[in-house]
C-alpha cells in the first residue's frame, strides 16, 4: 500500500521537516500534521516524532506545540499507548518535564500530564520538582496534575506543603486541593496548617477547598475541630453545611463540637443545615451520647420542617432496644404518630418497632 498522506504530504516528508527544517514555524506545522498521522491514520511515526520534538527541538514554540498536541489525545488513546505501545510519547512527556528549561513549556507539559491520571502517577518526581518553578501558573499546573495521582502522589507532600504559604492565591488553592487528595505523608501537620488558614481566610471559595481537604485528610485534632466549629457561625449557608458535614464525618472525633452542632440543629435558618447538624450531632456524641441527651433531641421535634423531625426520629430510633425502659421517650415518639407528615409518621413507627423489639435470646455456647 502507498504511504499515507497528511495535508498533501507523505508522513516521511513531515518527519523530514520536523527534524531538519530551520524554520521553527514549519516544524510546528509539522508537529500538527504528525498528530493527524496518529489520530487519522494510526501511524506510530507521528507520535514518535512529536515526542522527539518535545524533548529535543531547540524552539520553545515547537516544544509547546508538541505538548499541546499530546494534550489533545483522548484518555483511551493514552491508556492504549501505555499498555500496548510501551509508553510511546507518554515517556517523552515525563522525560521532557524533567529536563525542560522554559517555564511556559513546563506549564503546558504539566497541564497535559494533568489531563491523564495514569501519566501523572508516572511523573510524580518531575511534577514535584516543577512545584519550585518561578512562574505561578506553572506551579499551579504541577499541583493540579499531582491532585489526580491519589496515594501514588503522597511523596509530593514535601513539595506541596510550602505552597500553602505561597504569595499567589491560585497556587495556594491548588496546593490545598492537591494535599487533600494524595493522602500525604505528615497529614496531621498539613491538616493543622490548613486549620490555621481556615481561621483567618476570608475568601469563601478558598474556605470551601480548605473544608473539603480537611474532610478528605480526616485528621481530627482539636485545632481542626475548633476551626470547623468556628465556621458554624459563617453567614454563607454552603460553608455552614460543609462544616457540619465534615464534622459529622469525624464521628466521636468531633465530640468537642457537639454543643455547637446541637445549637445549629436548633437555630440555623437553613433547613438542610439543621438536618445535617442533627446527623452530625448524633455522630459526634455516639450512641451513648444520644441516649444521654435524648431529651435535647426530642426538643427538636418542634421544628417546622419535616426533614428535621424525621432526622431526629431516625437518630433516636437507631438506639433500638437501648431505650426499651425509657417510657418518657417512647411516649414522646407516640405523640408523633399524628405528625402532619407521612414520612415522619412512618419513621416514628419504625423507631418504636426498633425500640420495643425484644432482643434475641443469647444462645448457650
Amino acid at each position: 500500500p502507498s504511504a499515507p498522506e497528511i495535508d498533501g504530504k507523505k508522513v516521511s516528508e513531515w518527519v523530514e521537516t520536523v527534524t531538519k527544517d530551520e524554520s521553527a514555524r514549519k516544524r510546528a506545522l509539522a508537529v500538527e500534521a504528525l498528530s493527524k498521522a496518529w489520530t487519522e491514520k494510526r501511524n506510530d511515526q507521528g507520535l514518535f516524532y512529536i515526542g522527539r520534538a518535545l524533548r529535543l527541538d531547540t524552539s520553545a514554540a515547537v516544544r509547546t506545540q508538541a505538548a499541546l498536541v499530546l494534550g489533545g489525545l483522548r484518555e483511551a488513546e493514552v491508556l492504549y499507548l501505555i499498555e500496548k505501545k510501551e509508553n510511546l510519547a507518554v515517556k517523552d512527556l515525563v522525560d521532557a518535564l524533567g529536563k525542560e528549561k522554559e517555564s511556559r513549556v513546563r506549564r503546558e507539559i504539566a497541564k497535559t500530564i494533568g489531563r491523564f491520571p495514569r501519566v501523572a502517577k508516572m511523573a510524580v518526581p518531575e511534577l514535584t520538582a516543577t512545584l519550585k518553578d518561578p512562574e505561578p501558573a506553572t506551579r499551579v499546573a504541577a499541583a493540579e496534575a499531582l491532585s489526580t495521582t491519589g496515594t501514588d502522589g503522597k511523596s509530593a507532600a514535601a513539595g506541596l506543603a510550602p505552597l500553602l504559604a505561597d504569595d499567589d492565591r491560585a497556587v495556594k488553592r491548588a496546593a490545598v486541593i492537591a494535599l487533600g487528595r494524595i493522602t500525604p505523608e505528615g497529614s496531621a501537620t498539613v491538616a493543622d496548617t490548613m486549620a490555621k488558614m481556615l481561621a483567618t481566610e476570608k475568601d469563601p471559595d478558598m474556605r470551601v477547598e480548605l473544608i473539603t481537604s480537611l474532610g478528605l485528610l480526616g485528621e481530627k485534632s482539636p485545632d481542626v475541630v475548633a476551626a470547623l466549629a468556628a465556621l458554624l457561625a459563617a453567614p454563607e449557608d454552603d460553608l455552614r453545611r460543609r462544616a457540619v458535614r465534615t464534622l459529622g464525618s469525624f464521628g466521636p472525633g468531633a465530640a468537642p463540637a457537639a454543643d455547637a452542632l446541637y445549637k445549629i440543629a436548633a437555630t440555623d435558618k437553613a433547613k438542610d443545615v439543621r438536618v445535617d447538624a442533627v446527623r452530625g450531632f448524633g455522630s459526634a456524641v455516639g450512641p451513648a451520647g444520644v441516649k444521654a441527651r435524648v431529651k435535647d433531641l426530642l426538643a427538636l421535634l418542634a421544628d417546622p420542617d419535616y426533614e428535621v423531625r424525621m432526622a431526629v426520629v431516625e437518630e433516636i430510633g437507631a438506639l433500638g432496644n437501648e431505650l426499651i425502659a425509657d417510657q418518657e421517650t417512647i411516649k414522646a415518639l407516640r405523640v408523633r404518630l399524628s405528625d402532619p407528615h407521612l414520612k415522619v409518621r412512618d419513621a416514628v413507627k419504625t423507631a418504636i418497632n426498633k425500640i420495643e423489639k425484644k432482643p434475641e435470646p443469647k444462645k448457650e455456647p
